[in-house]
């Protein structure tokens, strides 16, 4: 493919452990998201990406990021989170007050993950939604709360996936000093049926809109979910999950085109076939990047890339 326009592949990780669950209690009290299981998944990821000298925008819930003594420490504000938001506290605050947090520890990982240079993201402070509908009073805790985190993980981080891809408070974010964020890929039925429709083609191809400029914010197109072969999702052979992410690769090396794939890393707990997809998809990125038919950018490099390289490729507004 050499001589054709250089494409770009982009990995996005929500990485969140049992944060990104806790108004789900079946999930939280399953017993399937351990620190065990946690540690494989991250242990397949890092070896994937490594082997092939790639690099990811890890999005790293603050909470699960951080030790347990930096939690506590902060158990005032998680109890203030807690009285205007039960539902989706009342799992967290039980589980700081009693220590049982297995699932939920991930500093390891965002250790291991930072160490290996991936680009260090926010997904939140506690995975609360932070969309438009959140009261003002949660979205200031969340905030408060992510400062004293960051202080503690001693980095502040200008790139955000949003919690549930619930885009919100921007304003705000811009103000923190957010400069990037990954847009929503859609919600509802309709936009799940498409989605899923979408992972049968073999012959899929890349995005060629791949980045917009709005309001000062570098904004990272959705994507492509990596199929979660669980549930109805199991229905797409892995053999087709496969050739449809190398026909969008094989797109993009030929078109000059942008490749996102994103996930959570537990999805390789809780549907094991998913690892098989993913390390024969990345050694094939990792096999056109060899060959200077592809580029790998983690999301604010790509965006920024995108917009200095590719102008007319860009969509922007005022």
């Amino acid at each position: 493919m050499s001589g054709k326009s250089r494409g770009v592949f982009t990995l996005s990780l929500d990485c969140e452990g049992l944060w990104g669950m806790a108004d789900d209690a079946a999930v939280v009290s399953s017993g399937v998201i351990t620190d065990v299981s946690l540690a494989e998944a991250y242990k397949i990821i890092l070896r994937a990406l490594g082997q092939n000298d790639l690099v990811a925008t890890a999005a790293f819930v603050s909470a699960f990021a951080c030790e347990e003594d930096v939690l506590r420490e902060n158990a005032a504000l998680f109890d203030q989170l807690a009285a205007l938001n039960p539902e989706w506290f009342f799992s967290i605050v039980s589980r700081l007050n009693t220590g049982a947090l297995d699932g939920w520890r991930g500093a390891r990982h965002y250790r291991a993950m930072a160490a290996a240079g991936h680009e260090m993201a926010w997904h939140g402070a506690t995975h609360q939604p932070l969309w438009d509908g959140a009261s003002e009073e949660s979205i200031e805790l969340e905030f408060a709360l992510a400062e004293r985190l960051f202080e503690a993980l001693g980095q502040r981080p200008e790139t955000v996936v949003f919690p549930r891809n619930r885009v919100g408070h921007l304003p705000a974010l811009k103000k923190a000093g957010f400069k990037t964020y990954r847009d929503s890929p859609g919600h509802g039925m309709l936009s799940r049926m498409a989605n899923l429709l979408g992972e049968l083609n073999a012959f899929a191809g890349c995005d060629m809109v791949p980045a917009k400029l709005t309001d000062g914010w570098r904004v990272c197109r959705p994507g492509n979910f990596l199929n979660w072969p669980s549930g109805v999702r199991a229905v797409v052979p892995l053999a087709v999950t496969i050739a449809s992410w190398k026909s969008m690769l094989r797109d993009a090396a030929q078109r000059g085109g942008h490749v996102h794939m994103w996930f959570h890393p537990h999805n390789l707990i809780t549907a094991p076939a998913m690892r098989d997809s993913f390390e024969a998809i990345i050694d094939f990125v990792g096999e056109l990047t060899r060959t200077g038919d592809l580029a790998n950018l983690t999301m604010a490099q790509s965006v920024a890339f995108l917009n200095d390289a590719a102008p007319q490729k860009m969509t922007s507004s005022p």
